[in-house]
């Protein structure tokens, strides 16, 4: 359960599009981001979605041909008006200058409630959704995410360090990289649990991130980013959550919801086979194991290396030896922290 709930945060809020033009509350980092491998799932399919060369948010695949921002991102503040889809171009798994994966953008929905020119509130923030498609169908490359609720159930395995929340996305100030923080808290909510608060650092540039749940091998996304907030005098994460977006959710304010993302819900779809795109996350992996004292370097020298110290890390915690990397793997090791924590 969150300790409690969202009252006077908005008051510090702020919209996270790099080219917002807003003013952003500092956020003093944190040691525990750490840049990711793009051309690796589970992080190639979030990409940036530049916009008319006035900066640029991330988005998400949570389809073949469909991505999921905040909606505040296609608005033009300067102009006063929605961009054109013509504006706008996705490029998935960007990884220093790398656009192999891209697509421009044919058309995009937003929420009829979300209201550009209104000052930041917390209906407002629940309503800052958008849902983009491309002209190309590049997720079939790149992988999508399945679309998750936060239910109760889930809810409690994350409280109670069973299962892994993230985030991952492009921020200002390190624009070229995929980085990612694991092992997020919630520390509240707002708008009747539409919207979740956390502790995982963000910036300017992340708008539009996933905000993912790895829990028992699948890596769902429960959340989209649309605020950086204060909370007790630091910067914490505000996010809508999918929640909303549930085919059974009902009312006026869900319905629009539910119907837009109706035909996405459920698991999602790891990479093809291509040559673009590892379907492992080796780079997270070895960052782990050399956090946890199981490599001397951060990256494994040899596929040979890396398996050595993953038999080592299995054997510690009692798990079954095969020396495999996998996404569960990621998983246990990220769990394995947050118990040393």
């Amino acid at each position: 359960m969150f300790a409690r709930k969202t009252t006077a945060w908005m008051i510090a809020a702020c919209l996270l599009g790099s080219g917002s033009g807003q003013a952003l509350a500092k956020n003093d980092g944190n040691a525990s981001r750490i840049e990711v491998n793009a051309h690796s799932y589970p992080w190639s399919p979030i990409g940036r979605l530049n916009a008319g060369g006035r900066g640029h948010c991330t988005g998400f695949m949570i389809g073949e041909q469909t991505l999921l921002t905040a909606a505040h991102c296609l608005y033009d503040n300067i102009s006063g008006r929605w961009r054109g889809a013509s504006e706008l171009h996705f490029v998935a798994a960007y990884q220093r200058e790398d656009y192999s994966l891209h697509s421009p953008v044919e058309s995009y929905q937003v929420s009829k409630a979300f209201k550009p020119a209104q000052s930041v509130s917390a209906e407002n923030a629940v309503a800052d959704w958008a849902v983009v498609r491309l002209k190309k169908g590049i997720g079939r490359q790149t992988g999508w995410f399945g679309v998750r609720g936060l239910d109760e159930g889930l809810r409690s395995r994350i409280d109670q360090k069973k299962a892994i929340l993230l985030q991952a996305g492009y921020q200002r100030q390190r624009a070229h990289v995929i980085t990612a923080t694991f092992g997020c808290t919630f520390v509240g909510n707002f708008s009747k649990n539409s919207g979740l608060v956390h502790d995982c650092p963000i910036a300017k540039g992340d708008s539009g991130s996933p905000l993912l749940v790895l829990d028992r091998g699948r890596i769902s996304v429960i959340g989209i980013h649309v605020l950086q907030v204060r909370w007790d005098g630091r910067p914490v994460s505000g996010t809508l959550s999918l929640v909303a977006f549930h085919p059974e959710a009902t009312g006026p304010a869900t319905l629009e919801f539910s119907t837009a993302l109706k035909a996405y819900w459920g698991p999602g779809q790891q990479p093809q086979e291509n040559d673009k795109i590892n379907r492992l996350p080796l780079k997270a992996i070895d960052a782990l194991l050399y956090r946890s004292g199981f490599l001397s370097t951060d990256t494994a020298g040899t596929a040979k290396e890396r398996a050595e110290a993953i038999k080592k890390f299995q054997l510690e915690q009692k798990l079954t030896r095969d020396g495999q990397a996998s996404i569960q793997l990621l998983e246990q090791l990220l769990l394995s922290e947050e118990k040393v924590r």
